[in-house]
């Protein structure tokens, strides 16, 4: 591939991954960073896009429009839904949709699309830079940090999903509507329920190291 795109929520998803860059240069678009280089001669740009989907969809479709990546590379924490998913589990995306969304609406407007299917190639790839605590399944994400038991526990009778995010089907969205291949990785930060903003301060920076660390095997392996 040409030119990997990878995108972040925050700063502490990304400084791994920058710290790394060589060759780079800066680009300032409706007031967030991209930065463009190289890691592991890989060809890259690298940027945060605030939190939520929004702002997610917004910084996605500018990588795409002024950077013409091949691919996205989606990293960061997240609060796991599953009991098999602990702290600083892996979660690669096999499927990804909104669970603050109509079903109706996603199914039935455009783009007629549920549930975001990631590249295989590019989910196989992370998968065999992983360790083993790594689990591959759905992906939820809405605009709402899940702290609260019961409401977790709905949305599990709702979803068969292994993690909650803010942004991650809001990048996949954007991608597929441009047929840009993508694949998501997160790393668990919480548990998503009342212990949730406890446990997101005492995992939060190893979660995101962790999952950017995974992104660095990713891309030596495309050198």
């Amino acid at each position: 591939m040409k030119c990997i795109g990878i995108i972040s929520a925050m700063w502490i998803e990304a400084e791994l991954l920058h710290q790394q860059m060589k060759q780079v240069e800066t680009f300032e678009y409706c007031g967030m960073k991209y930065y463009q280089g190289t890691i592991h001669n890989t060809n890259v740009v690298l940027s945060t896009c605030g939190v939520g989907k929004v702002n997610a969809a917004i910084y996605t479709q500018i990588m795409i429009e002024k950077f013409h990546v091949d691919a996205i590379l989606h990293t960061g924490i997240a609060g796991s839904m599953d009991k098999n998913v602990k702290h600083l589990s892996l979660v690669i995306a096999d499927g990804l949709t909104y669970y603050d969304v109509r079903k109706e609406q996603l199914i039935h407007c455009f783009p007629n699309q549920e549930i975001f299917k990631p590249a295989k190639e590019l989910v196989d790839l992370i998968l065999g830079a992983s360790d083993s605590d790594t689990h591959v399944g759905l992906i939820i994400t809405g605009d709402d940090f899940i702290a609260d038991h019961e409401k977790k526990q709905v949305l599990k009778s709702q979803y068969p999903a292994l993690c909650v995010d803010m942004e991650s089907a809001a990048i996949a969205h954007t991608a597929f509507v441009h047929e840009v291949p993508f694949a998501v990785i997160r790393c668990i930060s919480d548990l998503a329920d009342g212990s949730a903003t406890e446990d997101y301060d005492n995992f939060e920076r190893l979660a995101a190291k962790k999952a950017s660390s995974i992104l660095l095997n990713v891309l030596e392996k495309l050198s």
